[in-house]
């Protein structure tokens, strides 16, 4: 039985379609759906189903593809194709006005990845040990914004090989600590570089917050430090001053991944391993503290090459 066509695109996804879908979204996933769903409902919410014409959804998308990144066109595409699928399949239409809808040519993304040499300039540019260390962190494990500014001294922790490692189990998100990582897969253990362990023990000696709940990169108050403001108040000044196109806590993860592939500092597994993008067959999962031994030399390679030991 054919339902009314003339109820409005935003009465239907809010009514409709929305409740179907975003019980399988978590917080970070749901806040970055909305602003997708947002455009679409802002830009044909007022219509009614059955006016929604495929040329039109269509010009709107590649207008989309001259001013936005690739990851927005595609995402919003996605739900819109999502949109129109439920309503054929809820019998609101008998066509679905976004099924033959195309990914138009967009914006290449940023893939900016740093040379060996500019590592150590971007870490001798910052103002103060506490922002080293930070950088070197991030550069030196590949961890993400949030999971950096999440680690306490608890989470720095020696395994029985003398090896140490930072365990992700809480993401820092707008300023506030969440109990969690981004993914399941992101919940583990990651493989610190033994120079880089000696320097985080010698900073946690001279820190002002030293005890295990404290954080190891507070900000002046003893909080959870906000990345997006280090982001802006030290990367971004960073890269102005060296002449950098771009530095973000993105950039130095990519690279990352980049160089340890491609210059062979450790298996692609190893570097999945330490990104935690997949589930390796490993017990990281479990939080067991088993990380395989290539892993560690891995990210000890990695760290020579980032910031080269002073030779005596």
């Amino acid at each position: 039985m054919q339902r009314d066509d003339r109820v409005s695109l935003r009465w239907f996804v809010e009514h409709r379609w929305r409740p179907l879908v975003e019980g399988n979204w978590g917080t970070t996933t749901a806040k970055s759906n909305r602003v997708f769903i947002r455009a679409v409902v802002d830009q044909f919410g007022d219509r009614i189903l059955r006016e929604l014409d495929a040329v039109e959804l269509q010009k709107w998308i590649n207008l989309l593809a001259a001013k936005y990144s690739r990851s927005m066109v595609n995402h919003v595409l996605t739900h819109l194709r999502a949109i129109g699928a439920e309503m054929v399949e809820q019998d609101f239409l008998a066509k679905d006005p976004a099924r033959k809808l195309r990914r138009p040519k967009t914006r290449k993304p940023d893939g900016t990845v740093l040379a060996w040499a500019q590592y150590q300039s971007i870490i001798d540019a910052a103002e103060s040990l506490r922002d080293q260390l930070i950088i070197k962190v991030a550069c030196a494990t590949a961890v993400r914004p949030g999971e950096l500014a999440a680690f306490r001294w608890q989470s720095f922790e020696r395994f029985p090989t003398g090896s140490f490692a930072l365990r992700v189990s809480e993401t820092v998100y707008k300023g506030k600590v969440r109990g969690w990582a981004k993914t399941e897969s992101s919940e583990g253990y990651v493989p610190v570089p033994d120079r880089l362990a000696a320097e985080l023990q010698q900073w946690r000696q001279r820190s002002q917050w030293p005890a295990d709940e404290d954080f190891i990169f507070p900000n002046c108050q003893g909080g959870a430090l906000c990345y997006e403001n280090f982001s802006k108040r030290v990367l971004a000044l960073i890269a102005i001053k060296l002449g950098l196109p771009k530095l973000t806590f993105q950039v130095l993860r990519r690279s990352y991944a980049t160089r340890a592939v491609a210059e062979q500092k450790g298996s692609l597994k190893d570097v999945q391993a330490q990104l935690r993008h997949s589930r390796p067959d490993t017990t990281l999962q479990n939080y067991v503290k088993e990380v395989p031994e290539s892993v560690f030399a891995s990210v000890n390679r990695m760290y020579d090459s980032i910031a080269p030991a002073l030779k005596d």
